[in-house]
Formats: C-alpha cells, structure tokens, sequence
C-alpha cells in the first residue's frame, strides 16, 4: 500500500498556477530519479535555472533581484503543493494519526524560525531559498516514510 501510494505521488504533478515560467513537473522529474531521502531533498533547486532564464527574458523592470524573487516564490508555491500532497498521503497511513500532525506543526515552527535568521543574514531571498529548500527537505522525509521498510 505504501509503494503505491509513493508511486501515486511521484506521478501527481504539482501546480504552481502562475505565469512565471517556472514548470513544476521539474519537481517530479527530479524527484522520480532520485533513490534516497538525501537525493529528494537536492531537488530543492529543480526547475529554477530554467525559471531564471525566461524570467530574465521577459522581465523589463528596474529590480534586478525580480527574477529570482519571483522563481524562489513559484519554487516554494510547487514545493507546498508537493508537501500538502505527500503529508496527506502519510496521514491517511498513519494510525494515530495526531503524532505525525504534532511534528508537522512542531516542524513549520522550526522551518519558520531557522528561516526567520537566515533572513536577519541574507536577506528576503536568503529567507526565501531557506523556505524552499527546509519544504523539500521535508518533502524528501515524508516520501521516506512511505518506502517499504
């Protein structure tokens, strides 16, 4: 049951539902070749180098940091939608299911507070990449739960 909801998630794609150019199939593409939870997790990045090449084509303004602002959002919006999907699918396996709902709000605190201080040094897109990529991370540790053991 598991390795069919694993491969149920790994064929669903993710919707960012914008205009930015960023492809959310990148997500699964990447994630569908990857083997292990560590592998998931570098996937944080797909999609984006793609993203920041049309975003530079298209985008006429004066801020030069609007391209990766707007991919690091439309990243962030896929990695969301990938987790709703992937959490959801791990609760329907979880009995209890309230520990696992514990550590994913204990966990979007954490996320929130480590990414908080990589703002406070990097600034809004420091704070951004941290989102994402802390999103994928837990993304990948989800998918683990749901291989066969």
């Amino acid at each position: 049951m598991r390795a069919l909801a694993l491969l149920l998630l790994m064929g669903a794609p993710v919707w960012a539902g914008d205009a930015s150019g960023f492809d959310p199939a990148a997500i699964d593409q990447c994630l569908a070749k990857a083997e292990t939870q560590g592998a998931r997790a570098d996937c944080s990045g797909a999609g984006m180098d793609a993203c920041l090449d049309y975003a530079r084509q298209k985008y006429t303004g004066d801020d030069p940091d609007f391209p990766m602002a707007n991919c690091l959002d439309a990243s962030h919006q896929a990695w969301e939608a990938k987790l709703t999907a992937v959490y959801e699918a791990a609760l329907e396996e979880s009995d209890p299911q309230e520990p696992l709902r514990r550590m994913e709000r204990s966990w979007i605190g954490f996320r929130d507070a480590l990414c908080d201080r990589s703002g406070e040094t990097g600034g809004d897109p420091a704070r951004d990449r941290c989102i994402r990529d802390e999103t994928a991370r837990q993304v990948a540790l989800l998918m683990s739960w749901a291989e066969p053991r």
